[in-house]
């Protein structure tokens, strides 16, 4: 019970530190593109490797999902703030015998760059992962990083945008310091909101 709370204790430092980036980023805008906010959602399988499991990179894909919010500062620069939820498959090492699924729940906030129809984008994650079954209640709040990059295809307000997302962020419980390790190809459906 004590490691829910300090989870949901440390997803809302981290709401407010993202809700504070973004405020202020707004005071930096230039440009004729500047202020336009736009939100996707993006979803897709991952593989990944969790140390604790003793397993390497297990090929056992899950489904992932995003939710984001995008605002432009300069052409071609925005600052984006989200959540996202990384879900792998575990079958090695620790899981052998008794699969098991990596789910981790995390705060976002970012840079992202366009040009063209290509974006690419990088980040900071905060929140904590959880092993089910048997892993019993999620892990310690921990901070990681991702990285992705794709195309982009615009149609009026919507766009459309398949890309590869690669994140690594703690996963500390009380036995062990473990990290995790995620590479997901997603696709992304986003409107220009303003």
């Amino acid at each position: 019970m004590r490691a829910a709370k300090m989870a949901a204790l440390g997803f809302r430092r981290a709401s407010l530190a993202v809700a504070g980036i973004v405020a202020s980023a707004s005071l930096f805008t230039a440009g004729e593109a500047a202020g336009q906010m736009s939100a996707e959602v993006r979803t897709g399988l991952t593989v990944g490797n969790h140390t604790a499991t003793l397993a390497g990179l297990d090929w056992l894909p899950k489904l992932s999902f995003e939710a984001r919010v995008t605002r432009q500062m300069r052409p071609g620069i925005a600052v984006t703030a989200g959540f996202v939820r990384t879900s792998f498959g575990c079958e090695e090492g620790f899981c052998r015998g008794t699969p098991r699924t990596v789910t981790g729940n995390h705060g976002s906030v970012g840079v992202e760059g366009s040009w063209r129809w290509f974006w690419v984008r990088a980040g900071a994650l905060g929140g904590s992962v959880q092993l089910s079954p048997g892993g019993g209640a999620p892990g310690k709040f921990g901070l990681g990083l991702q990285a992705g990059g794709g195309v982009r295809f615009d149609i009026g307000r919507v766009h459309l945008a398949p890309g590869f997302t690669y994140r690594r962020f703690g996963a500390a419980t009380r036995e062990d310091p473990g990290s995790v390790v995620a590479i997901g190809f997603d696709l992304g459906v986003g409107f220009r909101i303003n």
